[in-house]
């Protein structure tokens, strides 16, 4: 697929702020006939829901009706990436110059009013760079998307650019090179690119080089905005539900005074043929559990005559299940953990036919031994036609799946423009891939899958031995409509037909709530084991028959649930369903399988380590609580994982996997009646069993003093962790003024983001409540330079102690409120959100309908409701824990380092154990 491996090269700044408020919106006007266009405008779509036209500053604007959803899409792309930074290659000049645009002061508005605004009517905010470009977009309720493209508008035309605001975020972007350092995830691509490109400026990381990125002074921010963000270097893009002729006609006035200005000419030199194998092996020693690998060949650019051959043979060898390499080296070898295939074909370059898995160091020669093999066997023997088709498929119903939402439509269309001319080149993709033959794929494989010109990247935990270095019109829908069967299992039906995709889901009660320190991670096993053959369909019938009709099944758990997913094309509903009841009801958990997916569970619990944000959480769960379920994760232990049997998991499936502890949801293009009668065939033989025994479950101690935990890392840094008890999902009367709280202290506009990231301190910022099915808690977390953590800790405290005493206002209730609920619409876009909102809240007791009463229940809350759930959560003594590698900054002693996944408690807690 073009884009399976494009993503990786995108390093995004993330800053999703979400709001809602009442915003001026000007009254809807009846359609009126086109303006004649002036001499310099024209046209490359004009449809009446549809137009692509050229302004005459040269700016390209896109507007495209999509009335799904009450919701509207605005981006803005610019063609300034990494690629483009001319003698200052390497600095990283467009991310940061990103960091300080996106949301920024401007000539009619500072950065607070900014913020304030974004809350006002609700947006998600986001903005990322790529190697050739930078987009900004807010996703906003339809009646804001005015306000949206003026904030767009007026942060691109008319930015100040204040030094203060230079200096944070300069400090902000140091502090995200410095956790990249560290994480295994951004190193593997980071060092291809320099595998890769010997000469092209590709070879450079987004983000920059550190030693370049701190010699960067504010006025080559300001050379670089005037030379690239010029209008012919622009195209803005607005899909949703509009008008498209009068969305045109705001673009043009909002850009009206962005005049236009000489192109800048910029002559990308030429990447030299590869000629000789190319290799690097790199020990990361902050890096736990398995080794990554690469291995690539090279390719062309985007709109080259091969594309859809080669990309079809990356689907074939490694995209799905049912595709060669993971059949041969997960399945039948079990070399490798994971394994995938992509073909990154850059529009700006020549591309990468990319083999990526992950596995034991210590099988990297055998599995570069196995993929050659593969290679070879592709070039000898023909694809079956079962194998093109589901390719096919695979690509058609991906191409649907991801054009379901108003952003996704305009990241397409805009994209496909910068790259190709053509707004609907991926329209034109799918067409085009439905022609290639069998044949022709085994040439390409032939053509390009080159020893000699073979590039490999080892990114280890460990050295590898000498041989293996070597080697809102709302389309047809219909209330949910709800029954009970007699086993006690509830469903919910719903019919729409936006999209011609069905989405089921069955939850079931338990999760970590089901669990003991002894089988902790059992659920996960279970579910991952459900998958993976049945009484009727072995693993690989199952794998098979989902790649081949595109479709996607899995299942999962949680803290309080576990649960199985399906979705598929409409007219494959029938039969997935049957394979969809089999796994659910009828796994059989093989011995077989299990000795496969275990080792697969050991190495995430590896991972962990890799990841602050998961390190630090787990640490602080693990000594947040003392009884509660909730100290651990569903990944479990390595001991406890390596303690669980065959009998063990299907003893536990055939208790839990009951009717009374279920929920099914069907939401899609389907006959309500016909999927009743099937769901009635399927699951009435389902056990009732007994529902989940909650009151089984300890209370946890009440907390009389403070109490602070550290613990040694060995990735250079630290994440801080404050928290307090919390409540149950069940206290409506606390958990909605919580959220309220929540977001004014902890969102990515609340205190902790402004403070600690204003001042340089952090990477990220964040507070947040988990309320469960037994007490939760409330916290802050912050990861930072290990230096800085105890200074962070100390901001945090006065932060929530600020929260405690009642220091809040109204403005900052009202903007908090709005958030939430506008998080509400942004966030059921899709068959699958809305399938899996009302099944939750059915089976937590609240009804299908709960959700519908969301922002009735946030706009009732107070700023006095506010202050009291402050006062009372945030007053009480706090549990500390900090992951850092300089645990001599605090006075606490530190906890000893975790031994096979468990804390070891320290001497001076003997009587306060917290395991």
């Amino acid at each position: 697929m073009k884009n399976a491996v494009k993503i990786l090269w995108i390093i995004p700044l993330f800053i999703v702020l979400s709001a809602v408020a009442q915003q001026k919106a000007a009254p809807q006007k009846p359609a009126q006939e086109k303006a004649p266009w002036t001499a310099l405008q024209f046209r490359l779509i004009d449809r009446p829901d549809e137009i692509v036209e050229v302004l005459d500053n040269g700016m390209v604007a896109i507007v495209k009706e999509n009335h799904t959803a009450p919701v509207a899409s605005v981006r803005l792309y610019v063609r300034a990436g990494s690629i483009y930074e001319g003698e200052r290659l390497g600095a990283g000049l467009s991310h940061l110059f990103e960091h300080l645009l996106a949301g920024g002061a401007t000539k009619n508005r500072s950065e607070e009013e900014s913020r304030k605004l974004i809350e006002k009517i609700g947006a998600k905010f986001n903005a990322y760079t790529s190697k050739a470009r930078t987009c900004y977009f807010l996703t906003v309720p339809a009646l804001h998307v005015g306000t949206a493209l003026n904030m767009i508008a007026d942060w691109v035309t008319r930015p100040t650019f204040p030094e203060n605001a230079f200096s944070r975020e300069w400090d902000v972007v140091q502090r995200e090179l410095e956790m990249g350092n560290t994480d295994p995830s951004r190193m593997i691509w980071k060092l291809f690119d320099e595998l890769r490109y010997t000469v092209h400026p590709g070879r450079f990381p987004i983000i920059g080089h550190q030693s370049i990125v701190r010699q960067l002074k504010r006025e080559e921010i300001l050379a670089y905005y005037k030379r690239m963000y010029v209008p012919d270097n622009c195209v803005v893009v607005i899909v949703g539900d509009i008008n498209a002729e009068e969305m045109l006609n705001a673009i043009k006035k909002e850009f009206s005074d962005f005049t236009r200005r000489a192109n800048p000419t910029i002559v990308l030199p030429d990447e030299p043929e590869v000629t000789a194998p190319r290799e690097i092996v790199k020990v990361f020693p902050a890096m736990q559990g398995p080794a990554k690998m690469n291995i690539g060949f090279p390719s062309f650019k985007l709109q080259h005559k091969d594309l859809y051959a080669l990309d079809t043979l990356a689907n074939i060898m490694g995209e799905g299940k049912s595709s060669r390499l993971y059949k041969r080296l997960r399945e039948e070898l079990q070399l490798v953990l994971f394994v995938s295939a992509g073909n990154y074909t850059p529009y700006w370059a020549e591309g990468t036919f990319m083999i990526m898995c992950e596995l034991e160091p210590d099988k990297v020669a055998d599995a570069r031994s196995a993929i050659w093999d593969e290679i070879e066997r592709i070039k000898k023997e023909s694809v079956t036609d079962q194998e093109l088709a589901r390719a096919k498929r695979q690509l058609q119903v991906g191409h649907i799946r991801s054009h379901q939402t108003a952003e996704q439509q305009a990241g397409t269309m805009a994209e496909d423009y910068l790259a190709t001319g053509d707004p609907h080149f991926s329209d034109h993709y799918v067409e085009n891939m439905q022609k290639v033959t069998a044949e022709r794929v085994r040439e390409v494989a032939r053509q390009y899958l080159v020893r000699d010109r073979q590039l490999t990247l080892v990114l280890t935990p460990k050295p590898l031995t000498p041989v293996v270095v070597g080697g809102r019109k709302k389309n047809g829908e219909s209330a949910v409509k709800q029954i009970t069967l007699d086993n006690g299992l509830r469903v919910l039906l719903r019919h729409n037909t936006a999209v011609p995709l069905v989405n089921a889901q069955f939850y079931v009660m338990g999760g970590l709530l089901d669990e003991t320190e002894a089988d902790n991670g059992l659920t996960n096993l279970m579910t991952m084991l459900s998958v993976k053959g049945t009484k009727k369909y072995t693993s690989q019938q199952i794998n098979e028959f989902f790649d081949n009709i595109g479709g996607t099944i899995y299942a999962s758990c949680g803290n309080n649930t576990y649960f199985y997913r399906m979705e598929v094309m409409t007219n494959d509903f029938g039969q997935a369903f049957n394979i969809f009841t089999e796994v659910v009801r009828e796994p059989t958990f093989s011995e077989k399988e299990l000795t496969k997916v275990r080792p697969l569970v050991l190495a995430a619990i590896d991972k962990v380590h890799n990841s602050w944000p998961a390190e630090g959480a787990r640490f602080f769960r693990e000594n947040f609580f003392k009884n509660s379920p909730y100290k651990r994760t569903r990944l479990g232990t390595a001991d406890s994982v390596r303690a669980i049997s065959r009998k063990k998991i299907i003893k536990f499936h055939k208790t839990a996997t009951v009717g009374s502890r279920s929920v099914l949801a069907i939401f899609g293009d389907i006959d309500l009646d016909d999927t009743e009668r099937m769901v009635r065939e399927k699951f009435s033989g389902l056990p009732k069993g007994k529902p989940l025994n909650l009151n089984k479950l300890k209370p946890e101690p009440p907390l009389k003093a403070p109490r602070e935990f550290s613990q040694k890392t060995s990735k250079a840094g630290a994440t801080v962790h404050v928290g307090f008890p919390g409540m149950k999902l069940t206290n409506v009367q606390d958990r909605y003024p919580m959220e309220v709280l929540t977001g004014i202290i902890g969102s990515n506009t609340g205190w902790l983001h402004e403070l600690l990231r204003g001042k340089g301190l952090v990477y990220y910022a964040w507070g947040f409540s988990f309320a469960g099915l037994t007490p939760g808690y409330i916290a802050a977390t912050a990861q930072c330079e290990a230096e800085k953590a105890p200074d962070v800790l100390k901001l945090i405290q006065e932060q929530l102690q600020k929260a405690a005493q009642g220091n809040i206002t109204e403005e900052e209730v009202a903007r908090a409120k709005s958030r939430l609920i506008n998080s509400e619409i942004l966030g059921k876009q899709t068959n699958a959100d809305m399938a899996s909102a009302t099944a939750l809240d059915e089976l937590y007791g609240f009804g299908y309908k709960w959700s519908e009463g969301h922002a009735d229940r946030i706009l009732a809350v107070t700023l006095e409701n506010v202050k009291a759930v402050a006062k009372k959560y945030l007053s009480v003594p706090p549990t500390i824990t900090i992951n850092t590698s300089k645990p001599e900054l605090f006075s606490k002693k530190p906890s000893k380092p975790i031994q096979n996944n468990k804390i070891k408690k320290p001497k001076s807690a003997k009587k306060k154990k917290q395991q």
